[in-house]
Parts: C-alpha cells; sequence; structure tokens
C-alpha cells in the first residue's frame, strides 16, 4: 500500500520510515545480488573468469553512478513537487528525466564499445584477461539502456511514497538474473554454452523484464508519462534544474567506483589472485550495506517532500534518527562477518591464495562501512536539501584526500593488510568532515528561497480542496 504525502508530511516520524524503508531493502538487496551472483557462477569458470569480472566492477558502476545522480535528482525534484501539490509539474519532471536518461545511455554505449582495451589494460587487466572483459562489456554496453531507463522511473515512482513497486520489479529482475545465470553461463539444458558471455546476456534479459514493468506502472497506474510535443523552452528550463541537481551528485557517485579502481590497480600489483580475492570481498561486503542503502532511497523523498512543505524540524529529526540506527547496524554486523569469513571466502573460490585475501578483506574492511553507511546518509541529507554541492565536496574529500591515498600508503608500508587498513582510516576521517560540512545546513534552509511557498503550490491546493483535479489523473498524495 502506497504511503500518501499526508502520512510523510504529519505521520509519526520512525513508523513511516520504517514502512518506506523495508520494501527497498529487498530491492537493494537484489541489486547488489547482481553482481554477487554473476561473481560466484563466473568464479566457478576459472580464477582469470573471476579477475575479468573483478576488473568490470569499476566501470559498470561508474556508469550506473551516473544514472544513479540523474534518479536522485528526479526524485528530489518530484518529491518538493508533490510536497507543494505541483502535479503537473511532477509528470514534466519524471517525462524529461528519461528523455535525458536516454541521451545519456547512447553517449555509454558508443563511447564504451570504443574503449575497452584502453580503459582496462589502464586499471591492470592483462592480455590474458582482456579476452574475457570484452566477452562481458560488449553485450552489456549494447543494452545498459534496458537497466538505465527503469532506475529513473523507479526513482519517480519511490518519490510518490510508493517504495513497494519499485522492490517488486527489483525482485523480478534479480531472479530472472540468478535463473539464467547458470544456465547462460554453463549451457545447461537447452540453452548455450556461453561462459563470461552468457553473465551479461543473463543481465540484458532481466533488465528487458524490468523495463517492461517500470513502464507499464509509470504510464498505466501512476500516469506519470507525458507523450505530448514538449515545450523546448520548458524542456530545457527542467533539464538544466535537473543537470544542476544531478551533475555534483554523480559525480560524487562517480568518485566511489574510481576510488574501488584505483584500490583494485594498487591490489594488481599482487598478481591476479589478489585481485580475485578483491573482488569477491568487495561484493560481500557490498551485502552489509544494504539496509543502510534502502534508507537513504526511503529517506531522500521523506525529506524533500518534508522540506518542499517546510517541515524542518521533521526533517531533521528523520535524518538523526537515520544516521544513529546506520552506525549502530553495521557496528553490530561486523562481528558475524569475521566469524563467517571462512567459510564466506570459500563461496567465491577454493584457491588457497584467493581465499586469504578474501578472509583478509572482510576482517579489516567491514569497520570502515560502520562510517560510510553514516557517510551516504549524510550525503542523502544535502541532495534532499538542494545542497549536491556540498555531497560533490564530501566525496572529493574522501576520495581524494582520505580513502585512496591512506589505502596507497598503508600498502608501500605494510603489503595489502595495510592496504585494507588505510582504506578503513580513510572512511572515517572522511565521514567526520562530511559531519561538520553537515551542521549548518539546515539552519540556514527556513530563509532559503529554494524552500520558500510558492503561489502555485497554493493553487494547486485549492483546486485539489475544491475537487476540481480533473478525472483520470491520480492523486499522487
Amino acid at each position: 500500500m502506497r504511503i500518501t504525502s499526508k502520512e510523510i508530511l504529519h505521520g509519526p516520524i520512525a513508523p513511516i520510515l520504517t514502512r518506506m524503508t523495508m520494501p527497498l531493502v529487498l530491492s537493494m538487496f537484489m541489486m547488489i545480488m547482481f553482481n554477487a551472483v554473476d561473481s560466484y557462477f563466473v568464479s566457478k569458470l576459472g580464477t582469470l573468469e573471476l579477475a575479468a569480472i573483478s576488473f568490470t566492477f569499476p566501470v559498470t558502476y561508474t556508469i550506473i553512478s551516473m544514472a544513479i545522480g540523474l534518479s536522485i535528482a528526479t526524485s528530489v525534484m518530484l518529491a518538493k513537487a508533490i510536497g507543494r501539490g505541483e502535479l503537473d509539474t511532477a509528470r514534466r519532471i519524471t517525462t524529461d528525466n528519461i528523455l535525458l536518461a536516454i541521451l545519456l545511455v547512447l553517449v555509454i554505449s558508443i563511447t564504451g564499445l570504443s574503449t575497452t582495451d584502453v580503459l582496462f589494460t589502464s586499471l591492470g587487466a592483462s592480455a590474458q584477461t582482456l579476452p574475457y572483459i570484452h566477452q562481458y562489456m560488449d553485450v552489456w554496453y549494447v543494452f545498459v539502456g534496458l537497466m538505465i531507463v527503469p532506475m529513473c522511473g523507479n526513482a519517480a515512482i519511490r518519490a510518490t511514497g510508493d517504495t513497494k513497486w519499485p522492490s517488486v520489479m527489483m525482485l523480478v529482475t534479480g531472479i530472472i538474473n540468478a535463473l539464467l545465470d547458470p544456465c547462460l553461463i554453463f549451457g545447461l539444458g537447452p540453452f548455450p554454452e556461453l561462459g563470461v558471455r552468457g553473465a551479461a546476456c543473463a543481465a540484458a534479459l532481466s533488465w528487458v523484464a524490468g523495463f517492461c514493468m517500470s513502464f507499464w506502472v509509470l504510464h498505466f497506474r501512476e500516469k506519470l508519462l507525458l507523450f505530448a510535443m514538449p515545450n523546448f523552452a520548458q524542456l530545457w528550463k527542467y533539464w538544466g534544474e535537473i543537470i544542476k541537481i544531478a551533475m555534483p551528485i554523480s559525480v560524487a557517485n562517480m568518485l566511489n567506483p574510481i576510488s574501488a579502481a584505483i584500490l583494485t590497480a594498487l591490489v594488481a600489483r599482487y598478481g591476479e589472485h589478489a585481485v580475485a580475492g578483491f573482488g569477491a570481498g568487495s561484493r560481500i561486503e557490498a551485502f552489509l550495506l544494504v539496509v543502510s542503502l534502502a534508507m537513504t532511497a526511503a529517506l531522500s523523498p521523506y525529506m524533500a517532500q518534508n522540506l518542499g512543505a517546510r517541515n524542518f524540524d521533521r526533517a531533521r529529526q528523520a535524518l538523526r534518527a537515520s544516521i544513529r540506527f546506520s552506525f549502530l547496524l553495521q557496528l553490530s554486523l561486523y562481528p558475524v562477518v569475521v566469524l563467517t569469513a571462512p567459510w564466506l571466502a570459500r563461496l567465491f573460490s577454493s584457491d588457497p591464495e584467493v581465499i586469504s585475501v578474501t578472509k583478509m578483506y572482510l576482517y579489516i574492511m567491514p569497520l570502515g562501512i560502520c562510517f560510510y553507511g553514516v557517510l551516504i546518509i549524510i550525503n542523502t541529507a544535502f541532495n534532499s536539501a538542494h545542497k549536491s554541492h556540498k555531497t560533490l565536496i564530501a566525496c572529493l574529500t574522501r576520495a581524494l584526500f582520505c580513502y585512496a591515498p591512506l589505502a596507497w600508503i598503508g600498502g608501500l608500508l605494510f603489503g595489502i593488510p595495510g592496504l585494507y587498513c588505510g582504506a578503513v582510516l580513510g572512511n572515517v576521517i572522511a565521514t567526520s568532515i562530511a559531519w561538520r560540512m553537515l551542521k549548518p545546513v539546515y539552519r540556514d534552509l527556513e530563509t532559503d528561497p529554494t524552500f520558500l511557498h510558492t503561489a502555485a503550490r497554493d493553487h494547486e491546493k485549492e483546486k485539489r480542496e475544491n475537487g476540481a483535479i480533473e478525472a483520470g489523473q491520480p492523486d499522487l498524495t
């Protein structure tokens, strides 16, 4: 059942946030499962194949991060419009953002297909690994649009308060991917044996299903898509607003996989076994962030709607509760990971060297997740307050001055264990800096013209109260 705008603006904070977050936990879990399932089945092909998939992760996540920027911008702008009661603006924002996503996909696909060798060689991939990288990425680049466009559409659906349907769609696509992976990789039953290419084909087929479901919900259920010819002056205006918010978020999100790529290159100095172990460990670690990531996806529209309605105290209370919960949750998960590390490492490889590197990763790196979970929630607060440039500053600080540099220094001094410890320390310092940046943001919002009431909001509310909304248009509140 959809959580209405009235509940978001006036209902009890913790229960509403919990109801919005819970479906998204499953959604985030399935998103991470995409990479983990691919890694698991590809690892059965051999160390070179697993290393190839590990090399693709920073690149694919960089592109996904660009799409995340657009989807967050859509969610924030749309939720703010809904909080103000501007329903026509909400539809325009959704449609224009999807058009922008389509253009982005075309650029990504053409550029990616023409730069595979240069890019992955610069990341440290060997001549033996490159053919397997091609098998995966050549398919991935062609079909990535079927993943990016639904990401933006699902963000629009979440902005209305409906977190259930996006989660259902992610669940279905995740199940399709998990079922097709072994069939297409190993050639089970009537399916051809495609090896590493089969993992990419399985993902592409699951994206087709996700695209169809997202279109149906957006168009027929939510009625958030417009098919009339756009007013180009208005189109450029909304694109400008979307890009203004999305660009810093996209760049900030890209810094995370760039940092991961730098760490991958640093680890590559120790050999293919080290890269395979590092890749396996990072995928296991990603599951620890599922709840915190789900919370940020729910917190963004929650805060944006309340800020749009000038409910500043509710936004601040929701932020404080989310930070506290995320930190305590990640801290409680650490001993569980340490105890199960030997078993988890063996899931991805039977090679003793790969297992050793993976275990070492799981003994050290999850400590940094306690702080990184807080950092991504702080960044969500910046985005919701239309201060996405602060998100960029926080992520630049982490990438350029904390995470990767300290990992490099640690690696020089103590090898792979030192590299991991340096990365953990980088997360601690970066989160402390972001926390200090957050303090003045919400203090200044009451005088920020971005969040002042508008005549359009009052007009739309009056229309709703008088029952003047056109028949057939959904009441998003």
